[in-house]
């Protein structure tokens, strides 16, 4: 299943670059000074949040080192980005495991704030449609705002049901309950930071956007990464995003040029999460 979901992708970024070719163009064109400073700021998101895990296990008492959680949440990442709904950040508590840290509050930690990341997505997504949609756009978001809100409420309290390999993840995502305020802020911080990687290409192509226009256009184009169909969106977000892009340039071509721009820097940035698995061999 996951080889069709891969072939699937491949096939429809192959056809959306097919019919728009003319983004390549773009792409060879494209100020390589500010494509650097795009994976620069999506390297500091890393940092950002390697420290939240980091921050939150030590909250826990657990006593480990920041460069070993960076080393695994780059591992997470560069898993992501090559898996069907970014689920390959989730080897992070398996890899964990493999240096006595227990996966158990690890994946507790991550479930916790994956839950927090997803309600500002939402958030931003929806100041996006109302700022580069129609109201009635607004309608889409409502279900998976309700999910992401029932599953904080899940995890973070003890209502039923109980399941039992459950459990112990619940009683981890409970304890860094108290912690929510620093988690909004660095998923807040991330926000801004990514804003900053989506200008920095928009400048790369010489587009005409504002920071603010970036700012607002990022998360609501990047829950396309999270469809489960192919891996981590490939095809669905360069074709969702370019039409998007598309609402503010009037160029589709340069929607897909900005969007394979956006990935490369994404996949080139979370490079270094090679060293990890390939240290397991």
């Amino acid at each position: 299943m996951s080889a069709v979901r891969a072939i699937a992708g491949i096939v429809i970024l192959a056809l959306v670059i097919f019919a728009f070719r003319d983004s390549l163009t773009h792409i060879l064109s494209a100020n390589p000074e500010m494509f650097l400073l795009a994976v620069l700021s999506y390297t500091i998101l890393n940092i950002l949040l390697a420290y939240r895990i980091h921050y939150l296990l030590r909250k826990q008492g657990i006593d480990v080192r920041f460069f070993r959680i960076l080393r695994l949440h780059y591992a997470g990442m560069i898993a992501s980005d090559f898996t069907p709904g970014r689920a390959g950040y989730f080897a992070i508590p398996a890899l964990a495991r493999g240096y006595g840290i227990d996966g158990s509050a690890v994946l507790g930690v991550i479930l916790s704030f994956q839950a927090v990341e997803m309600v500002v997505k939402i958030l931003g997504a929806s100041l996006a449609v109302f700022y580069l949609l129609t109201p009635s756009s607004y309608l889409g978001l409502v279900v998976p705002a309700i999910l992401t809100l029932i599953a904080i409420a899940y995890l973070w309290s003890d209502i039923p049901p109980r399941i039992e390999r459950l459990e112990e993840v619940r009683r981890r995502a409970r304890m860094t309950k108290e912690h929510a305020p620093f988690i909004f802020s660095i998923s807040l911080a991330g926000w801004v930071v990514v804003g900053f990687q989506w200008y920095f290409l928009f400048r790369a192509l010489n587009m005409n956007v504002s920071f603010l226009q970036a700012f607002l256009l990022q998360p609501l184009a990047t829950l396309l990464m999270f469809a489960p169909l192919t891996p981590a969106g490939m095809g669905i977000f360069e074709s969702g995003s370019a039409f998007l892009i598309s609402l503010l340039t009037g160029s589709v071509s340069q929607g897909v040029a900005l969007s394979l721009l956006v990935r490369s820097s994404t996949i080139l940035a979370d490079l270094p999460g090679i060293l990890e698995f390939l240290s397991k061999r």
